[in-house]
């Protein structure tokens, strides 16, 4: 696997942990409506699927680079 991906995955496993740190804070608020816990937490989720989903793309360009050589 690449330096980059590698990078990018210790990067990504912190900025996963802070995600939900924030979002358990969110749902253990108990001065929050449901709604209000939605809309607060919806951002947080699509987040954490950007951050997955570019770590999947890293490592499809690192296997078809593996590829090629």
């Amino acid at each position: 696997m690449d330096r980059i991906t590698e990078k990018y995955r210790a990067c990504m496993q912190e900025l996963l942990k802070e995600l939900e740190a924030e979002f358990l804070r969110i749902i253990a608020d108990t001065k929050l409506d449901k709604k209000q816990k939605n809309l607060l937490t919806k951002p947080l989720v699509t987040k954490k699927q950007i951050l997955k989903n570019t770590l999947e793309a890293l490592e499809l360009v690192d296997r078809s680079t593996d590829e090629q050589t």
